[in-house]
């Protein structure tokens, strides 16, 4: 036997000074003094986008949810600003070419490079403490059934703060996005057992030890004392482990609050927890403690030698009188249950591993705090105490005796945040765990930019023209090669798509031109594929579509004629406009045909024996040409388009860019197809943006509804006349309110972009580096001339010749294949 007891430690240890017990159910911790604690991971909306009114609005439901709650209840607000050093590795990303990956490259280079990163993250921890249990059972058991008089009263006390907590939970869910903190299992491999994981317990121990790492349960998860792992080191200078701890107590607060006043707090580029306590008082409580208050008042109200002789001089203490009338206010709001009043304990807690650092960071939020009217304080020999109060679940240490309502509560604690986006790709029909379209380093609180909202992607993005509406619409179609088989088609205008569809090895093709970048004449023959009744029906259709366009009323007769023809070309091996022309038997179809065949203007394009158009991962169509030609020849081209693009979509990753979406929304065929797009292209896994300078075509296209529905992610550019008259209403109609619409009105133009979606809306700077403007900004006359010039004399090679004019020959270490 070896003698173990010199090895054991009885005396008191870190471990007995939390107060966790077990975990009794589902994300439910019990307390070494019988309380329950739950936790939730919440987001509040964000406080730049809001109004004074809508702030407003948050507070008042938010204080009338906790005015609910009474003896025996505690919440726990917690704001914990951590650094964010991540970005999407290079092994997750799935970049085909070497110029989107490079562009990446620079862009992971410049957030790395770029040091003082920090997001917040939200947690909400309610404890209730049941109250003694009664020997008396006549008035429990009066309406009880059997299974009921037969529980034990801890199974009474959990499912009565299950049933609680679940009403609180639906009641916030309705002001604010909320999580419960749960257990989870996860599958074994290899024949092991199912492993548990609880969310609440594992925030516990990043409170105590700012480690935040998932633990696993035991098999009975009692005696939790054991998640402290951590040495305590009492004193002046507390150390947890190798750090010291800082903690910075709010002790003094302003004569009256406003929802938000902390909110500064939430910018710094610091890590720590703001922790926000509340221990609620019942309705006769409060009135006692603040009648205590108001006789103390009262007392100075007079001189003490005329309270002592019954006398009244001139001498009176007007403090004293207002303090009176204010604990009086107080008492009738106590009485009217419109509010509720309890303790309110705030620190900020800090951890360093050096004494002088800690110390200047806790200056920093010390300072930040005094400036917006509020007393702090560096805990020194009260700082153990002061960072065991802020633990969850914590009721005794640290109880600071002021009285504070649950109004000016719901003013105090974090509510609001800085959206920093979802940190992986929303999208279900993505692989797991895929990584965001973009991440960008704007500010302190990075941001991560995804289109989709669930599996809708579709977006709008407005601007007045030269706001950097084709720098965003191309670098959105870089970033989105990062998906395995990703496929992208764009609808351009201006060739501004031209130098990255080029350097990706995309197809761009010249709509109406002569002949394709690539030197190709480009060709259509849409009868080709008529194989399926789908096929054949749409061919009749785009037939009927042409001889409409002729001014030709389709009778019945003639939709028979154009459908037996098809019938007959399926079988045949012509496929050409022309093979149909001469075969249908109606002179007025053949007339009105005659403008699309080789005999007519548009023969080049349309009457070809075999289609030269293959689509490939990414393809860009240039409309401006097409354009010029009338609505009667850019009709049939782009509903052709659309058809084939639409055979493509078989489930993978695939982005439909339409820039210049007015030539679109301007035409009935085509505002019917964008509004059948919204609605059902999701199921293909396919994501339609839309752009559009003219703020008056999306007016009067008459799908303004379906757009504002169907597109859940708005991207709005920066527009100095968006508070106009006119312009104004736009805004509100697609659910701006009057901050957003001053966001937008005072953003910086080319730099700062603005995105409102249900997940919530930020102001962002896309930070572009010298590599991604070469091939997504390169959009001038002289820039496009020069890249021609450059493709043409050396191929697929020619982006690293453009980045040597431009003078950033040393980007070539970017690329993998040089």
């Amino acid at each position: 036997m070896v003698a173990l007891r010199s090895f054991r430690h009885s005396g008191p240890s870190f471990s007995d000074l939390v107060p966790y017990a077990g975990l009794v159910s589902n994300g439910i911790i019990l307390l070494k003094d019988g309380s329950l604690m739950a936790g939730w991971y919440f987001a509040g909306p964000d406080s730049e986008s809001s109004t004074n009114a809508e702030r407003n609005e948050v507070s008042r439901q938010i204080n009338m949810i906790l005015s609910r709650l009474g003896s025996g209840w505690m919440i726990q607000v917690e704001a914990v600003r951590v650094p964010t050093t991540d970005y999407p590795a290079d092994a997750d990303c799935h970049f085909p070419d070497p110029v989107t990956r490079a562009i990446d490259a620079e862009r992971r280079a410049h957030f790395r490079r770029e040091r003082g990163h920090f997001e917040s993250r939200h947690a909400l921890i309610l404890t209730y403490r049941p109250p003694e249990r009664r020997h008396t059972r006549l008035t429990r058991y009066i309406y009880s059934d059997a299974e009921s008089r037969s529980a034990s009263y801890a199974d009474l006390a959990l499912q009565s703060f299950e049933t609680s907590i679940r009403e609180v939970e639906q009641y916030l869910g309705n002001v604010i996005s909320i999580r419960r903190m749960v257990t989870q299992e996860v599958e074994g491999r290899g024949g092991f057992r199912t492993a548990r994981y609880d969310e609440l317990f594992q925030f516990v121990r990043f409170c105590i030890t700012a480690e935040n790492h998932p633990i696993r349960l035991p098999d009975i998860p009692m005696y939790l004392d054991w998640l402290v792992t951590a040495e305590l080191q009492h004193g002046l200078a507390p150390k947890i482990e190798n750090r010291f701890l800082g903690v910075v107590a709010i002790d003094g607060l302003p004569a009256e609050s406003w929802p938000g006043i902390l909110n500064s707090l939430d910018l710094m580029p610091l890590t720590y927890r703001w922790s926000s306590r509340f221990v609620f008082l019942d309705e006769q409580e409060a009135r006692a403690k603040l009648e205590r208050t108001r006789k103390k008042w009262q007392q100075k109200v007079r001189p003490f030698f005329d309270q002592l002789f019954q006398t009244q001089s001139r001498s009176v203490d007007q403090d004293a009188m207002l303090m009176v009338a204010e604990t009086e206010d107080a008492i009738a709001e106590a009485s009217s249950q419109l509010v509720a009043y309890g303790y309110y304990t705030p620190v900020i807690v800090l951890f360093d591993e050096k004494s002088a650092r800690l110390h200047e960071k806790c200056e920093a939020v010390r300072r930040l705090i005094q400036a917006e009217g509020f007393g702090a304080r560096i805990e020194t020999l009260n700082a153990t105490d002061a960072f065991l109060g802020s633990l969850p679940g914590n009721w005794y240490a640290n109880i600071r005796e002021p009285l504070v309502n649950t109004r000016n509560l719901a003013d105090l604690i974090p509510l609001n945040s800085v959206w920093s986006g979802s940190p992986t790709a929303p999208c279900p029909f993505y692989s797991p765990s895929s990584p965001p379209l973009m991440q960008v380093a704007s500010g302190s609180t990075p941001f991560r930019l995804n289109l989709h909202v669930d599996d809708v992607g579709h977006t709008l993005v407005f601007g007045p023209t030269g706001s950097g509406k084709s720098t965003l619409l191309a670098l959105i179609a870089a970033q989105f090669r990062r998906y395995a088989d990703a496929q992208i088609f764009a609808f351009d205008k201006g060739r501004s798509m031209l130098p990255l569809t080029l350097a990706a090895g995309g197809a761009h093709y010249e709509i109406g031109g002569e002949t394709d970048r690539e030197g190709r004449a480009l060709a259509f023959c849409p009868l080709s594929d008529l194989s399926t009744n789908t096929d054949r029906a749409w061919a009749t259709e785009w037939v009927e579509t042409l001889v409409a366009l002729q001014g030709v009323t389709i009778k019945p007769d003639d939709r028979n004629a154009i459908s037996r023809q098809i019938g007959l070309m399926a079988e045949a091996r012509g496929r050409s406009l022309s093979d149909f022309v001469s075969g249908v038997q109606m002179r007025e179809i053949k007339e009105a045909l005659h403008h699309y065949t080789v005999d007519g203007p548009m023969g080049q394009l349309l009457d070809a024996e075999a289609d030269g158009l293959a689509l490939g991962a990414l393809q860009t169509f240039e409309l401006e040409e097409l354009m010029n030609m009338g609505e009667r020849n850019l009709v049939p081209v782009l509903t052709y388009l659309f058809r084939r693009i639409e055979k493509r979509l078989t489930g993978a990753p695939s982005l439909i860019i339409l820039d210049e979406a007015w030539l679109m929304l301007g035409h009935p065929a085509f505002r019917d197809k964008i509004r059948e797009w919204l609605k059902v292209l999701r199921k293909a896994n396919c994501a339609v943006v839309l752009a559009t300078q003219s703020i008056s075509d999306a007016e009067r296209s008459g799908i303004i509804d379906v757009l504002k529905e169907s597109c859940p992610t708005k991207i709005c550019l920066p527009n100095g006349a968006a508070r106009e008259a006119g312009t104004r209403e736009f805004y509100e109609r697609i659910g701006f309110n009057e901050r957003q619409i001053e966001i937008v009105a005072t953003a910086l133009p080319k730099r700062e972009y603005y995105v409102a979606s249900p997940e919530g809306r930020r102001l962002f700077d896309m930070a572009l580096g010298p590599i991604a403007l070469s091939f997504v900004g390169a959009s001038g006359k002289d820039d496009l001339k020069q890249i021609r010039a450059l493709y043409s004399q050396h191929g697929p090679g020619w982006p690293l010749r453009w980045l040597e004019q431009r003078g950033i020959g040393h980007a070539v270490t970017y690329f993998p294949i040089v």
